[in-house]
């Protein structure tokens, strides 16, 4: 899956030891998504490979995150989700649209005439 947005916030890394005692970095990400009820959208990624992606994203910058959703249940019975980040992409800042030449406003219909055509009169 796939989404842009812009980055909200970028999360200290963490190192985290698994149950089989594999020890891995873990870094996270937040970005706010677009559209017209922006919500922030929060995202994990493991591994020194995943996090070098991380480099040269600031603050701000439009991005394209692909991604999975993981879910596992809880000891509570409970489910939780999280959004796994498998590539992240810098995107061009979105240029400003160049305000359209309006129109002039005539009440007269105008019909093009070439020589060639005969006038009623």
């Amino acid at each position: 899956m796939e989404i842009n947005g812009t980055i909200y916030r970028i999360l200290p890394q963490q190192e985290v030891v698994f149950g089989d005692g594999t020890r891995k970095v873990k870094g996270a990400f937040v970005i706010m998504r677009e559209g017209d009820y922006p919500k922030p959208v929060y995202f994990e990624m493991f591994g020194e490979e995943r996090l070098s992606m991380l480099n040269g994203i600031t603050l701000g910058m439009p991005v394209r995150v692909s991604f999975y959703a993981e879910s596992r249940e809880g000891k509570d019975g409970k489910f939780y989700t999280t959004l796994r980040c498998t590539n992240l992409l810098a995107l061009a800042p979105s240029q400003p649209k160049e305000p359209e030449t309006p129109q002039p406003e005539t009440d007269e219909l105008i019909i093009p005439v070439s020589p060639d055509d005969e006038v009623p009169f």
